[in-house]
């Protein structure tokens, strides 16, 4: 069980990471919300739903940010 939820999260990991396969750039700001995430739900005992939409809501700035400058 262990393994098989390893690998989903290797899975997951690599196409968030790298949007564009391993060829393509790297995701920084993924990456950044994916460690303020866990250190909100391990350092700081946040609830997970919370956790998951505040992350929602950090990307979908993010990405009306991005389409606004572009």
């Amino acid at each position: 069980m262990v393994g098989v939820i390893l690998n989903l999260a290797v899975f997951f990991a690599y196409h968030v990471l790298w949007p564009h396969g391993a060829g393509g750039a790297f995701d920084w700001i993924s990456l950044v919300i994916g460690i303020a995430a866990g250190v909100a739900l391990i350092r700081f005992k946040a609830g997970v739903i919370p956790v998951i939409g505040a992350c929602a809501v950090a990307g979908l700035i993010v990405t009306l940010i991005g389409r606004a400058l572009w």
